[in-house]
């Protein structure tokens, strides 16, 4: 599905939701593997597969241009490793069109970046990834890939096993989730969803209809972040095969959303509000910080979750970020039902985790 017009008009607040995401996310990568003296990677792609123009109507930056701004941004400190890494950003779009206005853009002085090479080239999105297969599937690159696709016939079920399947990369793909809903019976739809209740689940129905596709076999971490624009619900698909890097884009969703991570309208329709006073009440508290701590405090009591790296999994799967653990695990400590190091589960100790003790109940 195309939208030729989209970029003619300025961008509504949830296409500005959909970009700062992809541009806070950017800001999180980058460093990752620029700021090492000894950079964990020699090469560093970012792709951009819907591209467009650069600018709406106004002149308010796009995608490309928030990526370029975050990698200027960041060159401006002092950065160990960036002249020890190659640095390549893809910018690709169907539109020819597009493509030049968006080169006449990057003529400008501001987006000439030192050390960072530009791709820029008028490319069907299969097509991009067909002739990018060498790099996407280089265990050598790390690789950051954002399609913002119109519509919900690019990242098909085929494309999707791609995604997850090109080692050292990360990916967010757009996707017009109402779409499904308002056509799920009709062929051309190939993303099945059942009928909802609340349009307010759709982009979750969704989510879950894509996980189906990445069983836990396949090491990918998998999150989502739902998008209103007018009365049509879309939303963010991210993956990563490291859990630094899903935690890193569910820390953004919560600075987008500090209620409950995963969108930017009161999907629980609690009526709660960030700029609400906080009241001593349980039932002001988000129901969904109230569930996960509830599950949390059962999972560490019965032993099912005993280190660093089962809390870091129990938070990714629901979409949590690790601070939220601290509460409950200060609680059991203080209740010398626990034992164990640590405050707030570290990622970097994924692979070989502080362990916790369940303390023997006193007689």
């Amino acid at each position: 599905m195309g939208n030729s017009g989209f970029h003619s008009e300025p961008y509504d607040d949830g296409t500005l939701t959909k970009l700062d995401i992809f541009e806070l996310y950017a800001q999180e990568w980058i460093p990752v593997f620029t700021a090492k003296p000894n950079p964990l990677y020699p090469e560093v792609h970012i792709f951009d597969f819907f591209c467009g123009p650069g600018t709406d109507s106004k002149g308010n930056a796009g995608s490309p241009l928030r990526i370029l701004r975050q990698l200027r941004n960041y060159l401006e400190k002092p950065v160990a490793g960036w002249n020890k890494v190659r640095i390549v950003v893809h910018l690709f779009d169907l539109s020819r069109e597009k493509i030049l206005q968006l080169s006449e853009i990057l003529t400008a002085a501001d987006w000439k970046i030192p050390g960072v090479t530009l791709d820029v080239r008028s490319l069907e999105f299969t097509e991009a990834l067909k002739q990018c297969d060498p790099i996407l599937t280089d265990r050598g690159a790390a690789k950051l890939l954002i399609i913002d696709q119109f519509g919900v016939d690019g990242v098909t079920a085929p494309v999707f096993r791609q995604l997850i399947g090109y080692p050292t990369a990360d990916f967010i793909f757009f996707l017009s989730s109402s779409t499904l809903n308002r056509f799920r019976n009709h062929t051309a739809i190939k993303i099945k969803i059942d009928e909802l209740e609340d349009s307010y689940d759709v982009h979750r129905a969704a989510f879950a209809w894509f996980k189906k596709l990445a069983p836990i076999a396949s090491g990918v971490f998998l999150g989502q972040f739902s998008i209103k624009k007018r009365s049509n619900i879309y939303g963010l698909i991210f993956g990563s095969r490291n859990c630094k890097g899903i935690l890193k884009f569910l820390r953004v969703a919560w600075e987008i959303d500090s209620i409950g991570g995963e969108a930017n309208f009161d999907i629980e329709r609690e009526n709660l509000h960030p700029d609400t006073p906080t009241l001593p009440f349980e039932e002001m508290r988000p129901k969904k910080i109230q569930a996960f701590e509830t599950q949390l405090r059962e999972g560490i009591r019965s032993g099912v979750l005993k280190s660093e790296s089962d809390l870091i999994r129990f938070c990714i799967e629901a979409g949590m970020t690790c601070k939220f653990c601290a509460p409950v695990i200060r609680q059991l400590k203080a209740e010398k039902i626990i034992t164990c190091s640590f405050r707030t589960p570290n990622p970097d100790n994924y692979d070989i985790p502080r362990l916790i003790t369940l303390n023997e109940p006193k007689t």
